[in-house]
């Protein structure tokens, strides 16, 4: 007899009066509450079908045969509808720790392995299973889909330990097509590496260039712990600006936004001083001077003055 998935009692039959239990319906909507919507949802969506929060999670048998109907009855292909309904019977398998059905169904349904992985790999996500999720997001045989949500929330939900969302950018390559999800790579980028995120902010389009920079600036500045702050401040002041980065770190610090930037004012005057403009770095004086270490930038300044001698009026 040949398969037929629109028939809910084949797609069902170690149970057609199946139903998910309020524990896993009260997990699944917490989940969605904090990666602010499923990615199943967004599968849905792209089969065509409206309000999928209206159909997901089931809350009943009649639920789940509604859900069932509306996928089958969707205007997409046969490979796409029977995805997601792997995807509904890996919550089922779930406490069986085994994966009779959804193995049934790749089966029956000849599901290719392709689609199987990728919606392996929603499910974990769905589910906040990061790293679990990554195992199967990652897979050579996929192409990125939903890249830019991906990465928001792995950046979001991990923000004390950005190695995953690093991880997925760096091991898939997605092109990226929201600002949003670009400028969320380019803050885990800034937290991990201040040298790559500049030269990450150099390949975006020249209008999105200066605003990038000035965000690596802050993030330096205000997003660094007091245990990093020294060493991401000496990595940013010895970077290789252009005349055009050298005017806009400048124009930040001193007119711009980086003027409430703790330490803003000082990290220019290092750069200054770092790049042979010491006549420049003395323009700088106002700056606070909290003595760090018997140092502090009126000591500095004054013994470039000292230094530069008849030079300075030159």
């Amino acid at each position: 007899m040949i398969f037929n998935y629109h028939n809910f009692d084949e797609v069902f039959e170690f149970d057609p009066e199946c139903t998910y239990d309020d524990e896993t319906v009260a997990a699944i909507e917490q989940n969605r509450k904090d990666l602010e919507g499923l990615f199943i949802e967004r599968v849905m969506k792209a089969l065509g079908i409206k309000r999928p929060a209206k159909y997901y999670p089931p809350k009943s048998n009649s639920d789940l045969r509604n859900l069932h109907k509306t996928i089958v009855e969707s205007g997409s292909a046969d490979t796409q509808k029977i995805s997601v309904l792997y995807y509904i019977l890996l919550e089922f398998d779930y406490p069986t720790g085994q994966r009779n059905f959804s193995a049934a169904l790749e089966q029956n349904a000849f599901l290719p392995a392709k689609y199987q992985i990728y919606m392996k790999g929603l499910w974990h996500l769905d589910r906040k299973e990061f790293e679990l999720a990554l195992q199967y997001l990652t897979h050579p045989s996929l192409v990125p889909t939903f890249a830019d949500e991906v990465l928001e929330v792995l950046v979001r939900s991990s923000s004390k330990d950005l190695s995953l969302a690093l991880a997925y950018y760096h091991i898939v390559q997605p092109a990226l097509a929201s600002r949003q999800a670009i400028e969320c790579l380019f803050s885990a980028l800034g937290r991990t590496s201040v040298t790559e995120a500049f030269y990450f902010c150099r390949g975006q389009p020249e209008y999105a260039q200066r605003h990038m920079f000035e965000m690596l600036v802050a993030l330096v500045l205000n997003n660094s712990s007091s245990d990093t702050i020294a060493q991401r401040s000496i990595e940013l002041v010895n970077l290789p600006f252009t005349k055009e980065e050298e005017d806009w770190f400048e124009d930040y610090i001193l007119r711009g936004d980086g003027r409430a930037l703790k330490k803003g004012k000082d990290t220019l005057m290092m750069r200054k001083i770092g790049t042979g403009d010491f006549a420049e770095s003395l323009s700088l004086k106002g700056t606070h001077s909290r003595s760090i270490g018997g140092l502090d930038w009126t000591t500095l300044s004054n013994a470039v003055e000292d230094g530069l001698g008849p030079r300075l009026n030159t």
